[in-house]
């Protein structure tokens, strides 16, 4: 890490994934604005005034040369701009340009004009600098800071993947949505160049277990489930005669799972082996039911996040 302000953290913010953010910006503007000296930097915590709509966010003082930034309930994007403005008055103290026996009071962006122009100045470059180092660095990493930003991304894909995002949180979804492409669920074919068409795609219910299957006739990736599709074989499941194998949801399985688990751990040195072998066999095949069914769950999960982009899409 190149660095460039000494940052005082005193508001005990985490800085493992941004500081870098912080001295890049920092490097950047110097560059842009040809000041000589980098200003100390203050991130500071004032719950009182981040609870105030128009609560203070930042301010320089020229005569210790150094800037100091408010971060209460505030998105870092947000503190760097604050940042980038910040540093234009240090360019303009650097050059004597806030030398002002003025007013300095409440109001004084409106009561004195030439501390008027100084802000105007630092809104209008701390803003377009601010832009400019944010735009240059997701085009240099795009697969980092913003996916949007790659060349070959066409608009529709971008799109839909945004949608996508919005559609996940909306109904609670909180998942990879990586897994809805062609690697994960076994299509040939692109995902994004289907999505949005309002077409019944038969290869839904092909990924859900059910080859050949017409989807006018047949419920979709929800029946394939109930089936014993979602990569099943569509056979129905033999019944087993091993004790709490018979469980009916995830989580009878789970618990059963975990009560098995104990009983094997306390029958250790006491059960005879044939038994023991029993016990674990049993486990195993419990083991095995659950997964089934959670990639069952799983199956029918994409499949309707993707009836629902669908669905949106066309009223769009």
């Amino acid at each position: 890490m190149n660095k460039f302000f000494n940052i005082s953290n005193k508001c005990g913010m985490d800085l493992s994934q941004t500081e870098e953010l912080f001295h890049d910006l920092g490097h950047f503007a110097q560059n842009r604005f040809g000041f000589k000296k980098p200003p100390s930097l203050n991130l500071v915590s004032d719950v009182e005034n981040g609870e105030k709509p128009l609560g203070k966010t930042a301010y320089y003082d020229p005569q210790e040369r150094c800037i100091t930034i408010y971060t209460d309930n505030r998105h870092t994007k947000d503190i760097l701009r604050s940042l980038a403005h910040e540093l234009v008055h240090h360019m303009q103290n650097e050059l004597g340009m806030l030398d002002d026996d003025g007013y300095h009071g409440p109001g004084y962006a409106q009561k004195n004009k030439q501390m008027r122009n100084r802000e105007s100045e630092a809104y209008e470059k701390g803003n377009l600098c601010m832009r400019d180092w944010e735009d240059g660095l997701k085009q240099s990493k795009p697969t980092i800071y913003n996916e949007w930003r790659i060349k070959t991304m066409s608009i529709k894909k971008w799109k839909n993947n945004e949608l996508m995002e919005n559609l996940s949180e909306r109904f609670g979804f909180k998942m990879d949505l990586a897994q809805l492409n062609e690697s994960s669920c076994g299509g040939k074919r692109k995902y994004e160049e289907e999505l949005g068409d309002g077409k019944i795609d038969p290869d839904d219910d092909k990924e859900a277990g059910l080859k050949g299957a017409n989807p006018n006739e047949i419920g979709r990736g929800d029946v394939a489930a109930e089936k014993g599709g979602a990569r099943g074989s569509g056979k129905k499941e033999p019944a087993n005669e091993v004790l709490g194998t018979d469980a009916k949801s995830i989580d009878d399985l789970e618990k059963n799972i975990e009560g098995l688990k104990k009983d094997i751990e306390a029958a250790k040195g006491k059960a005879s082996p044939e038994k023991m072998k029993r016990m674990k066999a049993s486990l195993e095949q419990m083991m095995g039911q659950l997964k089934k069914k959670q990639t069952a769950n799983e199956s029918k999960l994409r499949v309707a996040i993707r009836n629902l982009i669908r669905s949106e899409l066309k009223r769009k």
